[in-house]
């Protein structure tokens, strides 16, 4: 059986929007991966975390959001532990789960400047390929810099995605919406109209 290329891609999703989505089908065109993962994060570990919509709901969201690519799947691996996990967790979970294929995990360039702080960071980078999203007024010297560093010290497989980022936020939607604002464009139609239905952020 052939070894594919699977991209994770985590966050809060409170809510999705179509950064989000863009960022992971530039991952997906550019590194070739055969599916990308959207995981929900669940929260519940950090002490200074702020209050996020449920893990089911937002799940939900992401579902509507993806619905419609082929290449995207969504998965609850995160949102159905009640006390929550790690990045290095999932991963080792995401290796039983697909053995043989392998992991791309996706994040934004600047995770990658305190990644080596993260929880098992070792065990995590090589356990995976990292993917960091980068534009061009991104520093790119310091990320270039922390990447063979990385490479030095842990071997670790880190690759620059280029992505043209659209400037959406899930705070600013959430302001948005609280104001009484439009959030159309920001985010799919679906979501958008889920929203309205079940009153959140209101």
């Amino acid at each position: 059986m052939e070894h594919r290329r699977i991209g994770i891609l985590g966050g809060t999703f409170d809510p999705i929007h179509n950064a989000h989505l863009l960022l992971g089908e530039s991952a997906r065109e550019q590194f070739n991966l055969d599916r990308v993962i959207y995981i929900p994060n669940n929260l519940a570990h950090l002490p200074n975390r702020t209050e996020i919509t449920p893990g089911d709901v937002r799940y939900q969201m992401v579902k509507m959001a993806i619905s419609d690519n082929p290449y995207f799947t969504c998965s609850r691996i995160e949102i159905d532990k009640p006390e929550g996990t790690y990045t290095y967790n999932t991963i080792q979970e995401l290796k039983v789960m697909y053995p043989g294929d392998e992991l791309y995990l996706i994040l934004g360039g600047d995770s990658i400047i305190g990644i080596d702080t993260w929880y098992k960071a070792k065990d995590l980078l090589t356990s995976c390929t990292i993917l960091a999203a980068v534009r061009e007024d991104d520093d790119l010297a310091a990320l270039d810099k922390k990447k063979n560093e990385l490479k030095k010290i842990y071997n670790a497989d880190i690759r620059l995605l280029k992505f043209n980022r659209i400037d959406i936020s899930a705070t600013e939607i959430r302001q948005r919406i609280r104001s009484g604002r439009s959030v159309r464009y920001m985010l799919p139609d679906e979501v958008v109209e889920f929203l309205c239905i079940k009153g959140l952020y209101k």
